[in-house]
């Protein structure tokens, strides 16, 4: 049964170096998400603020905590100070722990940044884990609203801290329902799974139609080990040709999936078998399969063709 594809506009996916960067807490009842919504999805509030910079407010808090206490300590000794010199002392002693305790303070920070949130995700563990089922929740409500868009973007984000295949399906399932083009801000690594999943193959081969720079390493593999199953598929050997002339994009893919290649370069177009065969005159020994293969299929095919001309020099 064919699927009925709509045209879509998906907003652009803010990428983070963390995917916790993404992560918002309430301060007011203590609940997560991961939506980016301005009001808390749990008790209401607009009081949601990144972890982060949660994280650093209990930090700075902490620094200001200490600065106070060498103030209060400092400015004590110098109510009880008795002669002049032991004033000058006091406050020097003083200016000087206090410009040392700065020092340390800001060399400690990123540090502590990180162990406060490691703190307080232990904490909240189970907060965080009850957070993105609620998130969950929220999508599955819009799905049945009919907003597919709206609806895999919040899985999208969910997916970003959610890694399980559950979710990575229900993406791909709406994906395919979408009229995909090359503008789109899409994903391919982030969708792989370990097990084979024919709407998952389908969709590789869509990504190697308009975004072939989405496929790398990671997807070749996939498409190797679950080869048997993906050829079984009514368009299974077409998808595999497809996705045989991603690799032609870049020389080290060719180099390292030279059977992919020499299974599938009789199917693919003109303009990709050009370029691995200028590669594989140029960068492959003539005595492997992959060079008899693709001289073969020049010989049958492109023998007269003045673009397969060998350039002189």
């Amino acid at each position: 049964m064919t699927i009925k594809k709509t045209p879509v506009t998906l907003r652009p996916y803010q990428r983070v170096q963390h995917p916790y960067q993404k992560l918002k807490l309430c301060r007011k009842c203590r609940a997560f998400t991961v939506l980016g919504e301005k009001q808390c999805p749990s008790c209401g509030k607009h009081a949601l603020v990144p972890v982060e910079k949660y994280a650093a407010a209990r930090v700075s808090w902490s620094h200001w905590r200490s600065r106070l206490l060498l103030l209060l300590l400092t400015g004590g000794g110098l109510v009880l100070a008795e002669r002049l010199w032991e004033l000058i002392l006091l406050l020097a002693v003083g200016i000087a722990l206090l410009y040392l305790l700065l020092t340390m303070q800001k060399r400690s920070t990123p540090a502590l940044h990180r162990a406060q949130l490691e703190k307080l995700f232990l904490r909240h563990q189970n907060g965080l884990a009850a957070g993105l089922h609620r998130d969950h929740q929220s999508a599955v409500e819009v799905f049945q609203q009919g907003d597919k868009p709206r609806t895999y973007e919040m899985l999208r984000e969910i997916g970003s801290l959610v890694q399980n295949d559950r979710l990575r399906i229900e993406q791909i399932m709406l994906l395919q329902t979408f009229r995909l083009r090359k503008d789109m801000d899409l994903m391919l690594e982030q969708l792989l799974m370990e097990s084979f999943n024919a709407e998952l193959v389908a969709y590789i081969g869509e990504i190697a139609k308009i975004r072939r720079d989405l496929i790398r390493e990671n997807t070749f593999r996939y498409m190797l080990q679950h080869e048997s199953h993906i050829l079984k598929l009514s368009d299974g050997e077409a998808i595999m040709a497809l996705v045989a002339g991603a690799a032609v994009r870049k020389r080290r893919y060719m180099s390292l999936y030279p059977y992919l290649l020499l299974r599938y370069a009789r199917l693919l177009p003109k303009e990709r078998f050009l370029r691995l065969y200028r590669h594989v005159r140029s960068h492959v020994t003539s005595s492997t399969p992959l060079y008899n293969e693709v001289m073969r299929i020049h010989e049958e095919k492109y023998k007269w063709d003045p673009d397969f001309e060998v350039q002189p020099g």
